[in-house]
């Protein structure tokens, strides 16, 4: 039976902001945006590439970054740590933090290495895990995990396909995917930040229990000034405004992000948009 993997789990463990009082949209401290996959389900012998959007502050480098892989993870409860431990493997890094991974012989290897015991009949699907560790020369840390179905029998009948961003658009000026400039925003004004994703990108699959579902896109918007009205919202056609207020000093643009999630592990991200702020 066709199942569904519910959530992408992307940021987990990410840490928000620095500060309690800010909200989520807003940059200021080392964040993972996105950890984008290809595919997003595998099946015998097949290949997976991650690789992470990662935000850095100004000044800030990346000063140690690892990848970890489990094929059975023990659950959102315990943080999705490895339910074998011995299983757990580091795969190499590379310098844009990408990694490359064949699931079903890291997954061949643990069986064989542990001892673990298989049942007469294997699941059609497993969720196995993936999670990246980054660190930054300012002292700060990071973890995200994604979880990604592997097909033990064959290749995935029906695969999920990452979303598509149509269009993103500042003030009514597109700056993606065509690059476009939008107009400076005085101190204490808002505009607009309208992101369409493609219509045709979003898919129809079967859950757990054999019923048809349709994905939910959901839009993140980060900025590393100002405000955002909204983190997020759902849909294919959605907006939210971006607010010249609480700047800090020598603040004199933002950059945003736009980051659509399907909610089964599909992620697609643009920007950044910079967005020109008078003071």
């Amino acid at each position: 039976m066709r199942r569904s993997v519910a959530a992408a789990l992307l940021a987990l463990l990410l840490g928000g902001c620095a500060s309690d009082f800010l909200p989520a949209s807003v940059l200021n401290d080392l964040r993972v945006l996105a950890i984008l996959a290809d595919p997003l389900e595998v099946g015998p012998g097949q290949q997976v590439a991650l690789r992470p959007a990662v935000y850095l502050p100004p000044g800030a480098t990346i000063s140690s970054q690892r990848w970890t892989f489990c094929p059975l993870s023990a659950g959102s409860v315990a943080g999705y740590g490895c339910a074998v431990p011995q299983c757990e493997v580091e795969l190499p890094a590379a310098g844009d933090g990408s990694t490359t991974a064949d699931p079903s012989a890291l997954a061949q290897q643990c069986i064989a290495s542990a001892g673990v015991a298989l049942p007469p009949v294997l699941p059609e699907v497993i969720d196995v895990t993936f999670t990246y560790q980054v660190a930054s020369s300012q002292g700060q840390s990071r973890q995200a995990v994604l979880q990604l179905p592997l097909w033990t029998q064959g290749p995935p009948p029906d695969p999920n396909r990452p979303p598509v961003i149509e269009r993103v658009e500042i003030g009514g000026v597109p700056v993606f995917p065509t690059p476009g400039a939008p107009a400076p925003l005085p101190a204490g004004a808002a505009v607009a930040v309208h992101v369409i994703v493609d219509p045709a990108s979003v898919q129809t699959y079967l859950d757990a229990a054999g019923t048809a579902v349709t994905e939910t896109m959901t839009t993140s918007w980060y900025t590393t000034a100002g405000r955002l009205s909204a983190d997020r919202a759902t849909g294919v056609d959605t907006a939210v405004d971006l607010e010249a207020i609480d700047l800090e000093e020598g603040q004199t643009a933002a950059d945003v992000y736009v980051v659509v999630r399907d909610l089964r592990g599909g992620q697609a991200l643009a920007g950044p948009f910079t967005v020109p702020i008078l003071r």
